[in-house]
């Protein structure tokens, strides 16, 4: 007899957890929108629920138990909130776009007060109220560099200034090394004054050692200007102190004048406007390349543009010039420019193949071309082999012309859909798993407008959540265990539940189909993912049997108390993760769909003898 209970007890936790090879299978074959996935996931969350009310919670409390059930409901959330956070914490959050969607927003809302912390060392900011320093903190990116990387280079246009969290930064107008470099460390603020005037830097920033930057874009700065009137006052008087003529004087040599002019017109503007003019134009030399435009060489996409987008891409560019000598990037750093030759040569240079032959450029050659288009690291590197002008066009401009220049926009879609950058990213930096991925998350951006990933980024993402797989797999088992543990102990005082087994049924399909489409998304092969699902079905048997095993003998009330655990733990899943993902996906549709659901778990309820 006992033997006969814990074979039942397994099987049933198998068909209760067999729909979730069933999801991975699905999601193989059909990858349903979001809409349908948020009629699914509602669905199985109010068939869940109306399970956990009728089998576990109902029962307890007829039999007088409700403080036991209450203190194990307690524990059961506490605990899955607990262990939820720590395997997301190690990657397990990719299983779900739920899980996925908090992780990101608890990240975001982490950082937005470490913001609020840092940016109280820029003196303008030290008297700015809490709700101004809201405006700026949704703009700032994090970043890290690597030893070596650039940050932006003399001559870039300044619309970012920067706060160093950890690491250091060197600041320098020619050799990194010289005399007169400045070196930063952790909390220091640089690119401030640059940023305010919107004059072109003066400097160089290189990373000295690894360093993680906060970057926050002029725009967030203007918008400030605008809504803060505490701002506004402490930007005039700024510009009525010696320290913006000095800094203008020294890095840009403006003379008293100019200088006086330029402070008279950026105090009416200020005033009227909310805004602040340039103090000195960036150097663009946009009339020369658009009488060269389609002389240029080693890029396609630029080639016979319409007028208008030539013009766009003309104002984006910047122009400077190099002594020979000058190192324009090296090998494995980050790509963040792509540049087109007007006068002098270039060298393209393997250091680890020296043998190879050095690759020369002329006049209206363009080169860097493949690492911007992806955001891949530089396999070269790029010397000037004598006095050179160039014009370099910088990623995150690039970016920006996609959303105005429609057909350089389908002729980058067209590079990617072809097989272009798939093709140069597997034969010099990823494999083929990471080109996929990269290949499906840049057309995903395309579409939606948003910034498109960076092929090193992917990398070291893959890397850094090297043990995502089994975090995953945890958090699924996490999500399965107190269901598997209920069902086993449920046979002891009771019969079959069919509503329970329904319940969870249904629960599971949508929750293996929205996490297998997911994990699809990351990269996870099929096999990979049908197996974790598979292990998951095993275990919530075990789960059942060994569930039925040590509560044989319980007392009601131990045996309340572990009902309550299991109830609070799944509904704690449910409020946190099936829920709020329907309603992410599917908006108003989830109301009745979760109403359908417990309906259909309680009609089951009807057909038990």
């Amino acid at each position: 007899m006992f033997d006969s209970m814990v074979m039942l007890a397994f099987t049933l936790g198998i068909v209760s957890a067999s729909s979730l090879p069933m999801g991975a299978i699905t999601a193989k074959f059909w990858q349903p929108s979001d809409r349908a996935t948020a009629i699914l996931m509602a669905f199985g969350g109010g068939a869940l629920l109306a399970a956990l009310t009728i089998d576990l919670v109902a029962s307890a409390v007829e039999e007088g138990h409700f403080y036991a059930l209450a203190a194990g409901a307690m524990v059961g959330g506490l605990l899955f909130i607990g262990l939820n956070q720590l395997v997301n914490d190690y990657g397990g959050f990719l299983r779900k776009a739920s899980t996925t969607i908090y992780h990101f927003r608890r990240k975001q809302h982490q950082q937005i007060k470490q913001i609020i912390s840092r940016i109280h060392q820029v003196k303008l900011f030290h008297d700015l109220p809490t709700n101004d320093f809201k405006i700026i903190a949704p703009s700032v990116r994090v970043v890290t560099f690597h030893k070596g990387e650039t940050i932006f280079r003399k001559g870039d246009p300044a619309d970012t200034f920067y706060i160093i969290d950890e690491g250091g930064v060197d600041l320098f107008r020619s050799e990194a090394g010289e005399q007169n470099t400045i070196q930063l460390q952790g909390y220091d603020v640089f690119g401030w004054y640059p940023c305010l005037t919107s004059t072109p830097n003066t400097l160089n920033a290189v990373a000295s050692r690894e360093t993680r930057v906060w970057l926050i874009p002029k725009h967030a700065i203007d918008t400030l200007l605008i809504n803060s009137p505490h701002f506004q006052q402490e930007v005039h008087l700024l510009l009525r102190s010696g320290e913006l003529q000095h800094y203008l004087e020294q890095q840009h040599l403006l003379t008293t004048d100019e200088i006086e002019r330029w402070t008279d017109q950026a105090v009416r503007q200020l005033i009227r406007r909310g805004v602040v003019p340039p103090a000195v134009e960036v150097n663009r030399n946009t009339a020369e390349i658009l009488e060269r435009f389609n002389q240029i060489k080693r890029l396609p996409m630029l080639s016979e543009l319409p007028e208008e987008e030539q013009i766009l891409i003309g104002r984006a560019l910047i122009y400077k010039r190099y002594q020979r000598g000058d190192t324009l990037f090296l090998q494995h750093t980050r790509a963040d420019r792509l540049f087109i030759l007007d006068t002098g040569e270039v060298n393209l240079i393997d250091p680890e193949t020296p043998l190879q032959k050095t690759v020369v450029l002329h006049a209206n050659d363009a080169f860097g071309t493949f690492s911007l288009l992806t955001g891949a690291r530089h396999s070269v590197t790029a010397v000037a082999a004598e006095n050179i002008g160039l014009w370099e066009l910088r990623r995150r401009d690039f970016y920006s012309l996609l959303g105005s220049a429609p057909v350089l926009a389908e002729r980058y879609r067209e590079f990617i859909q072809m097989g272009g950058a798939r093709d140069y990213l597997q034969s010099r930096h990823l494999n083929s798993e990471q080109s996929q991925r990269w290949t499906r998350q840049a057309l995903r951006c395309i579409d939606t407008g948003e910034e498109l990933p960076s092929a090193a980024d992917v990398a070291r993402d893959l890397h850094a959540n090297k043990a995502a797989p089994l975090a995953i797999w945890l958090g699924l088992t996490l999500d399965g265990i107190p269901e598997s543990l209920v069902i086993g102990s449920s046979l002891i005082n009771a019969g079959v539940s069919i509503s329970l087994i329904a319940g969870l049924f249904l629960a599971n399909f949508p929750e293996a189909l929205s996490s297998s489409c997911g994990m699809k998304e990351q990269g996870f092969k099929f096999r990979r993912i049908f197996l974790m699902w598979f292990s998951l079905m095993l275990l919530t048997g075990v789960g059942a049997a060994m569930g039925n095993i040590f509560f044989v003998n319980a007392s009601p009330a131990l045996f309340a108390f572990v009902e309550g655990v299991a109830a609070g733990a799944m509904l704690t899943m449910i409020a946190e993760t099936m829920l709020p993902e329907a309603y992410f996906k599917g908006g108003s549709v989830v109301g009745m769909s979760t109403l359908c659901g417990f309906l259909t778990a309680i009609f089951f309820k009807t057909l038990e003898v």
